[in-house]
């Protein structure tokens, strides 16, 4: 009789457990992300997955490389067995997503490793903390506050300019143009950011700085880099552990420190058109209730600081290396700029090809890398375009369950071929002037410099866009127009490492 029992509960549980399975593969079936092509690479980890080879291959060039073989929506195999990788190159779906920012927040690891690098501001906040620090920010960003720091700006790469003009003398001469950029948005981002000279980086706070943010990204570079950010998807408590990577960067303590100096001077910070007095001033007329703290006061200016300086002087180096390779379109602009008399800010946005060089700069060349966003809860995704399964089927959405992952890669959806053609990954500036040379808005990236997914979109989109728009424009100026006085090509005097 108890054998029989025993055979009968058997005999449940394995109908039950056969019901599940199958319940569980056909609701699998019906979801559309599961026909999503999904990448066999030779280089595909049982362990990696295939995160460790796009890791070893420059910027996104693994996400454009899959595309062109995989189409726009695309799988990857996730590292220590976690669900596949949704790769986002539809501009439609990126967009749904980014608009959607309470219901796709960042993944754990990139939140912390933020943190730690710059600590808990915009960058880091979600939620309604997000739409509170934004709306107290905003003000220190809007057109006329950006415009009113042109002077300093311009200030601080005719500086730079200057210097290397003395220092190249003649055709032989060879100039690192990356830490002299580096040490210039460094000048600008010091002045604009909370009114601190940083003296063309040669002050002892700039330079270390500097060699605190190189540890930082050579670190980031290396294998346990790489292995950080998965450790904390999938172990979230392993950085309560006291180890060394998980604490607070060199960069930021020494940002942090400088600011909180110049923060205690509340008079000094009260008059200026930087960053920190404006906020400072925002703050003194504010409702008590709905004044950043100071903690929040300084994570955002060390946020600020972090990612407007390197990104900047990258974008500007990779616009000149396109330039020297481009001896024609670098003399086109050179002769547009060498038109202008004066260094007023009007004179300077609105120069034509100037406009269009740092447009195509911006889109062959985002600096920031893909950004990982998770569901919060099942949800459609529609698509720009209909997508062929391999068994032939046509979707044009994407049903997804609740956890899943995305990775959007803003250089993907910036040189989609099949929104800006065959000639998607080339520099050519003309595309911004020709008529017809651009796609319709319809089918570009979002955000808040339309057709260049490079400042994100949506809620979460850059609050700097247009500073780091200014930033490019006078930096590319004042170098073009020093360094060719003599009509010497860029490429025979400057060098990238």
């Amino acid at each position: 009789m108890i054998n029989n029992s025993y055979s009968f509960l058997l005999s449940v549980f394995v109908v039950l457990g056969t019901s599940y399975l199958f319940w569980s593969y056909v609701q699998l079936k019906r979801r559309t992300m599961q026909k999503l092509p999904m990448i066999f690479s030779h280089q595909t980890s049982w362990i990696w997955g295939d995160e460790f080879e796009i890791f070893q291959h420059e910027a996104s060039e693994m996400y454009v490389k899959w595309a062109e073989s995989f189409g726009l929506m695309y799988r990857v195999k996730a590292a220590l067995f976690q669900s596949d990788i949704v790769i986002v190159g539809d501009n439609s779906a990126a967009h749904h997503i980014f608009q959607n920012s309470d219901s796709y927040g960042k993944a754990p690891g990139f939140l912390r490793i933020v943190s730690r690098l710059v600590g808990k501001g915009l960058l880091c906040a979600e939620g309604e903390v997000h739409k509170y620090q934004r709306r107290q920010l905003a003000p220190a960003f809007t057109s006329s506050s950006v415009e009113a720091m042109a002077d300093d700006i311009f200030f601080c790469v005719d500086k730079m300019a200057q210097n290397l003009r003395s220092t190249l003398r003649g055709v032989d001469s060879v100039v690192d143009l990356v830490p002299v950029m580096s040490a210039c948005t460094l000048d600008i981002i010091g002045r604009v950011g909370f009114g601190h000279d940083f003296e063309g980086g040669k002050s002892t706070e700039a330079k270390a700085i500097s060699a605190a943010w190189h540890q930082d990204v050579i670190m980031s570079r290396t294998f346990a880099g790489f292995l950080a950010p998965i450790l904390i998807n999938v172990f979230p408590w392993i950085t309560r552990l006291p180890i060394p990577a998980f604490r607070d960067s060199v960069t930021k303590q020494i940002v942090y420190k400088l600011a909180d100096k110049l923060l205690i001077d509340d008079s000094k910070n009260m008059g200026g058109n930087d960053i920190l007095s404006i906020l400072l001033n925002i703050n003194q007329t504010s409702e008590e209730e709905s004044r950043l703290t100071t903690t929040e006061l300084l994570d955002n200016i060390t946020t600020f600081f972090v990612a407007g300086h390197e990104t900047s002087a990258v974008t500007t180096d990779f616009i000149l290396l396109n330039l020297a390779r481009n001896p024609s379109m670098q003399d086109k602009l050179r002769r547009e700029v060498r038109t202008v008399t004066s260094s007023d800010y009007s004179h300077i946005v609105e120069l034509e090809y100037l406009s269009a060089v740092v447009r195509e700069g911006l889109r062959l060349h985002p600096v920031a890398r893909p950004t990982e966003r998770i569901a919060a809860h099942d949800d459609v995704i529609p698509l720009s375009q209909p997508i062929r399964t391999g068994s032939g089927e046509m979707i044009s959405s994407l049903t997804i369950k609740a956890g899943q992952v995305f990775w959007i890669p803003w250089a993907l959806l910036n040189v989609n071929k099949q929104v800006w053609g065959n000639n998607g990954d080339k520099f050519l500036p003309e595309r911004w002037i020709e008529p017809g040379g651009i796609p319709s808005a319809d089918k570009l990236p979002h955000g808040p410099w339309a057709g260049v997914s490079s400042f994100s979109d949506g809620p979460g989109s850059c609050i700097g866009f247009r500073l780091g728009e200014l930033l490019a424009y006078f930096s590319l100026f004042c170098t073009i127009f020093v360094l060719n006085a003599r009509s010497e090509l860029l490429s025979s005097q400057l060098y990238w490492n």
